[in-house]
């Protein structure tokens, strides 16, 4: 059973035509799940991020605001007509109570000012040591300096414009050796540990972008809630396939996605998608789905993706808060995770929902968080490998996804804004976990694979019991100067498992320092 490392708050079969429908989707909002690794979301694409365009004006009465008369063209020939009232709109001169709407801003490939002109260049340097320990006698420390140059062109002008993003990433090793496993470079064989530097191209893509819509192919990143990269390394993940992020409908982002390879973690070249858990290949994976902002402070989601021959996965959540944090902010979060086997099913029969339950109270700098969650099947909740494919709630340090297990969990954060301190952080959190039951799971999987028969079995018995965690993370990001934006973020974590609980006795502590360079 593989200890999954802690996470912080950066599919061909008939899905994959489903695509071609994708905006007939309802909707939805991602409510993103804070974690415990120390990681740096890369800086997105202008298109990606831009916030949808103004509504489209709904009758000849909402009109701009006039110009003055001496300036206004009357008639198609183009003649002053200085006699005219100022209005643009005969409609809103017989309605004089009319209000009047500003102009519509223009979309994000309206508004581009081409392939040079918006274009950036950025780096990102990364200090990353890490020691673990494992009791009796396992022991992991790396050191590493890792670097990451990103360069994100603007779009050609245009109805559709065109662009490029190109990253070189490199890494120095400082220290570790035998036992750093991908903290350190992994090569092409599975060793490489004493290899002393390392560097690739991170990622590569081609972009098109019309109106609020971006579509890319390549080696890239992406954020939703199957394959979002596991960044707690010196170096991300990335992922080779095609994606298309659209901001068209107000209040909406609408997604879909299919990818092969992945860039993993450690690794300098491209390798097959495996299951976190179950380790089992996938040939492709394929998603669509979309988030909806209901209301200012609601949002909500509903997603599906298709791992090729393993599972169809849906996922869906609910956010809410109200209040203020100078009196009582409230929020709460419920999402939920349907797993389906398809196709093949190379991992076995697949029958399996995971959900979690979340409310929290703030009050200035301080806030307290209750969390629940619980899967209901005789399968472990798996995701995608490399990724942050489990925005549960109680998925900290280890991931609380056993058959039938159930954990509670209680965080504390403090944040400095509301101190007078801003840039500090910290979090401070607790999770107890119970009632696992991988009985009729090692019963179906005793024989037909090595990788099946260790995930459902652990000391000879079927995976059962209950354990706990306790973590610390204290952070602190430079509000000015030199190195403004750059983060130290300190890691402490310690888990404790019964006999036959598939994640044993650990401790784990890290070092990061994040240090962005904005150079054009």
């Amino acid at each position: 059973m593989k200890h999954n490392p802690t996470k912080n708050r950066s599919k061909k079969s008939g899905l994959t035509a489903a695509i071609c429908c994708a905006f007939t989707l309802p909707a939805l909002a991602i409510a993103a799940n804070a974690y415990a690794d120390d990681s740096v979301t890369q800086p997105a694409s202008d298109a990606s991020n831009a916030a949808p365009a103004a509504q489209t004006l709904s009758s000849p009465a909402q009109v701009t605001q006039a110009q003055p008369a001496n300036k206004r063209r009357a008639d198609q020939g183009g003649q002053l007509r200085n006699d005219q009232p100022d209005t643009t709109n005969a409609i809103v001169n017989a309605e004089a109570s009319q209000t009047v709407l500003p102009p519509t801003p223009p979309s994000s490939q309206a508004a581009s000012k081409g392939f040079i002109a918006d274009s950036h260049l950025n780096l990102q340097f990364r200090n990353y040591a890490d020691y673990f320990q494992a009791p009796p006698n396992t022991y992991r420390h790396a050191w590493v300096q890792g670097a990451q140059v990103n360069y994100e062109s603007g779009f050609t002008q245009g109805l559709v414009g065109f662009g490029v993003d190109a990253s070189l990433f490199g890494a120095l090793k400082l220290d570790g050796g035998n036992g750093a496993g991908n903290m350190v470079h992994v090569g092409k064989s599975g060793g490489g540990s004493q290899q002393l530097a390392w560097a690739y191209p991170g990622m590569y893509d081609i972009k098109g972008r019309i109106s609020e819509t971006v579509v890319k192919y390549g080696l890239q990143d992406v954020t939703n809630p199957f394959l979002e990269p596991h960044d707690n390394r010196a170096l991300p993940p990335t992922f080779l396939g095609v994606s298309l992020v659209s901001n068209d409908l107000a209040h909406t982002t609408l997604e879909a996605g299919s990818f092969t390879k992945v860039d993993a973690r450690g690794h300098t070249n491209l390798s097959n998608l495996t299951t976190s858990y179950g380790g089992t290949r996938i040939d492709r994976v394929t998603y669509l789905g979309g988030t909806w902002h209901y209301a200012k402070n609601g949002e909500m989601a509903l997603y599906v993706d298709q791992a090729d021959d393993v599972w169809r996965q849906y996922y869906g959540s609910v956010a809410q808060s109200f209040g203020d944090p100078t009196t009582i902010k409230w929020s709460g979060l419920a999402n939920i995770y349907s797993t389906h086997d398809t196709g093949a099913s190379r991992q076995g029969h697949i029958n399996s929902n995971a959900y979690s339950l979340s409310v929290s109270a703030q009050h200035g700098p301080h806030a307290l968080l209750l969390g629940y969650q619980q899967v209901l099947g005789d399968q472990f909740f798996d995701y995608v490998n490399e990724t942050n494919g489990i925005y549960l709630t109680n998925s900290m340090d280890v991931d609380y996804n056993a058959p039938h297990e159930q954990s509670l969990q209680l965080r504390y954060t403090f944040d400095g804004k509301y101190a007078g301190v801003p840039g500090l952080k910290a979090m401070l959190w607790g999770a107890y976990g119970w009632g696992a039951d991988a009985s009729a799971g090692a019963a179906e999987n005793a024989s037909p694979s090595a990788a099946l028969h260790d995930l459902y079995w652990k000391n000879g018995q079927p995976v059962h019991g209950h354990h706990h965690e306790f973590g610390f993370i204290p952070s602190y990001t430079l509000q000015s100067g030199r190195f403004k934006d750059t983060k130290v973020t300190f890691i402490a974590m310690w888990h404790n498992g019964s006999n036959y609980y598939s994640d044993g006795n650990n401790m784990e502590y890290r070092l990061v320092v994040n240090v962005p360079v904005k150079v054009f």
